[in-house]
C-alpha cells in the first residue's frame, strides 16, 4: 500500500540536534521519543541516527569548515545545523553531492528562505575545494592544540586535560589514537546480570562475548530483541566492571550502598550479584527522575530499597560496600553522548569537584570498619580522578588503597592493566569501553 506524508528523516535531524542545543538534553534520551512521535518507518531510523550523532560529533570541525566561508557573516543556530548536516553527507556519508547540498537547500528554504543561498554556496565551495584541502586550509597557521581540536573535533581544554591524564598513565604518544577513536560509532552492548540465565541465553542467540567484561556481549541488531529477556540490560564493558570490581573485593552477604545510583544500570548489577548470598542494596538517587529509572532497573522480586536524596544523607558506619558513580563531567563516553564534548567547561570542573569530594567524605562515614569504598568517574581527567583519591586519603588515614588493576586483570584477564599504579584507568582506545576510572579504598 503507498504512504503518504512520510516525514523527512533530515528535517528529523535537524530538529533533533535543535533541541539538544536549546534544552541541554542528551541526545540518546531525546532520539526515540524524536523517532517516535515524527513516525519515522523503521527503514530512515538508522539514516536520522547517523545524520544526528554523526554531525554532532564533528560539530567543531564542520564550523570551522562553515566559518572559512563565511568570515564576518552570522548564521542562525538551525541554519548552522543543517550546513553541518549538509558537510556531514558531503564528507562522512555515501550520499551523492547532488543529493547532499539540493535536499540541505531544500530543508533551509523550507524554514529560513533567505538563507538558502549562502546554504548552496558553502556547500557547493566545501565539495570543490574537497575535504583534505578545505581542512589544511583551516588548520593553516594554528597552535598544536587547535589543530588536534578542528582535526578530531575536540574542545582545545579537553585535548589538554586528555594529553595529561595519558600522561600519567604513562600513555602520552596515544592521545590522537584516543582522539579518533572517541569519533567511532560504539558497538552497542549488552550486560548480563551475575546469577541470571541472561547470559546463557545471549550464547544461544550467537552473539559475540565482549573483551573487558565477563558479562558483556555486543548487541547484533537492535537491541531491543534481547531486553525482554529478564537480566539483559544495555550497559557499556567499562560500567559493568565498575560493578564487577566492586562483587569481587567486599563481602556478598551484607548491607551495600550505591550511592548516586541513576539511571540504575551499575545498581542493577550489584542487586543481582550479592542477592544469592543475601546482600540487600540500598539506592541514593537525589534527582526523582532518575530515581524512577532506578526503580525500573532493579529486580522488586530481590532485597533493595531506592531513595531520593543526596549521598550525604547516608547512615554511619552500615555497609559492608559503598559504590560512588560521581557526578562528573562525562568526557570519557563521549563516543555515546558527542555532546558531552561541547557541554562541559573548565569553570563547571570546580563545581563537580567540590560535589565529588563531599560524597566522597560521605562515603567513608557510611562505609563499615573492614569494608570497601569504590570511587569511580567516566572521565580521565586528573582533576577528578587521581586528585581527588590523593586527597581522600590524606584527609581519611583510616582508608587504605587497593590495587584495582589487579582487581580487574583478575575479573578480565584480556584487559592487561599496569600494576605500576593502584587507581585503573580504563581507555576507548586500548579497551574499547567508554574511559572509566577505577579506585577501590577499604576502611581499615
Amino acid at each position: 500500500m503507498e504512504r503518504f506524508n512520510l516525514p523527512n528523516p533530515r528535517m528529523v535531524a535537524i530538529d533533533l540536534l535543535a533541541r539538544v542545543a536549546e534544552s541541554d538534553s542528551y541526545i540518546n534520551l531525546l532520539l526515540p521519543g524524536f523517532l517516535t512521535k515524527a513516525q519515522v518507518p523503521d527503514s530512515d531510523r538508522g539514516l536520522v541516527q547517523e545524520l544526528s550523532y554523526g554531525t554532532l560529533r564533528w560539530q567543531l570541525q564542520y564550523d570551522s569548515f562553515i566559518d572559512h566561508f563565511t568570515a564576518g557573516k552570522t548564521l542562525s543556530p538551525k541554519l548552522r545545523i543543517a550546513i553541518r548536516l549538509g558537510m556531514h553527507q558531503l564528507f562522512r556519508m555515501r550520499v551523492p553531492t547532488h543529493a547532499a547540498i539540493h535536499e540541505t537547500v531544500e530543508l533551509v528554504k523550507s524554514f529560513e528562505r533567505s538563507a538558502a543561498g549562502m546554504a548552496n554556496a558553502v556547500l557547493r565551495n566545501a565539495d570543490r575545494a574537497g575535504f583534505d584541502n578545505l581542512l589544511a586550509e583551516c588548520i593553516k597557521g594554528k597552535r598544536p592544540e587547535e589543530v588536534l581540536a578542528i582535526r578530531y573535533s575536540h574542545p582545545a581544554w579537553v585535548i589538554s586535560a586528555l594529553r595529561s591524564a595519558l600522561e600519567l598513565d604513562g600513555k602520552r604518544e596515544q592521545l590522537e589514537e584516543l582522539l579518533a577513536a572517541n569519533n567511532e560509532t560504539p558497538i552497542i552492548n549488552l550486560a548480563a546480570l551475575p546469577n541470571t540465565k541472561a547470559a546463557d541465553y545471549l550464547r544461544s542467540q550467537g552473539l559475540e562475548p565482549g573483551q573487558a567484561a565477563p558479562t558483556g556481549f555486543l548487541a547484533s541488531g537492535n537491541p531491543e530483541t534481547y531486553l525482554s529477556t529478564p537480566g539483559v540490560r544495555v550497559q557499556d564493558q567499562g560500567s559493568q566492571l565498575v560493578a564487577l570490581a566492586l562483587l569481587d573485593v567486599a563481602d556478598k552477604s551484607g548491607r551495600w550502598l550505591d550511592m548516586c545510583s541513576g539511571p540504575g544500570g551499575k545498581a542493577a548489577m550489584l542487586q543481582a550479584g550479592i542477592a544469592a548470598s543475601g546482600g540487600v542494596l540500598d539506592c541514593l538517587e537525589p534527582i526523582p527522575a532518575r530515581a524512577d529509572l532506578v526503580k525500573q532497573a532493579l529486580n522488586p522480586n530481590l532485597p533493595g530499597n531506592v531513595k531520593v536524596g543526596y549521598g550525604q544523607q547516608a547512615p554511619a558506619n552500615t555497609y559492608e560496600a559503598v559504590l560512588l558513580d560521581a557526578p562528573c563531567s562525562g568526557l570519557g563516553s563521549v563516543r555515546r553522548k558527542p555532546e558531552s564534548r561541547w557541554r562541559k567547561t573548565t569553570e563547571q570542573l570546580s563545581g563537580l569537584t567540590k560535589i565529588q569530594t563531599e560524597l566522597l567524605d560521605a562515603a567513608t562515614l557510611a562505609l563499615k570498619p573492614g569494608g570497601y569504598l569504590l570511587y569511580s568517574t567516566c572521565s580521565p581527567l586528573v582533576i577528578e580522578t587521581n586528585t581527588q583519591i590523593k586527597q581522600l586519603l590524606g584527609n581519611h588515614p583510616e582508608l587504605e588503597l587497593i590495587n584495582a588493576n589487579e582487581v580487574l586483570n583478575k575479573i578480565s584477564p584480556a584487559l592487561s592493566m599496569s600494576t605500576n599504579r593502584k587507581t585503573a584507568q580504563l581507555w576507548t582506545h586500548l579497551h574499547a569501553t567508554d574511559a572509566m576510572f577505577i579506585a577501590i579504598l577499604r576502611k581499615k
